[in-house]
């Protein structure tokens, strides 16, 4: 049996491995700038959160935000939470320089998970396709 079979099989493994490697980079700079946002207030931040199943900080967010009724009523919801997120950071004394070392820890065909140190502990930030669409789905601190 031919050797050249055998290599294109593990080149093909390699390039699959660094496309994988490349997605989780790019989930991970998609995170990072996605959390970056909500600290700031930006209101962009609201485009790319999976409100449907968005969790945050042990709060079923999704819950809440399905039950509402009206487009007007989630639009509100929406916009007061990146606000409300933006204030809560900024009054607890939070710093964007505080969290670093961020990386992919977990992923699997729809969900990354993307880490950051922290003083406080780990960030623990989802992030979900949906619609072919990256989506932050859920933030966590883990102590």
């Amino acid at each position: 049996m031919s050797k050249l079979p055998l290599a294109l099989l593990g080149l093909l493994v390699l390039l699959l491995a660094n496309c994988k490697d490349s997605e989780n980079k790019g989930d991970v700079g998609f995170a990072k700038s996605t959390f970056e946002s909500l600290v700031r207030g930006d209101s962009g931040a609201e485009a790319v959160i999976d409100w449907e199943t968005f969790s945050s900080l042990g709060t079923n967010v999704g819950a809440r935000y399905i039950a509402l009724e009206t487009d007007e009523e989630r639009a509100k919801f929406r916009h007061n939470f990146v606000t409300q997120f933006s204030a809560s950071f900024r009054d607890s004394g939070g710093s964007l320089q505080d969290f670093t070392n961020w990386r992919a820890t977990a992923s699997d065909e729809v969900h990354t998970n993307v880490t950051a140190d922290s003083p406080n502990g780990l960030l623990r930030l989802t992030v979900s396709e949906r619609d072919l669409q990256e989506r932050l789905s859920a933030i966590d601190i883990v102590k």
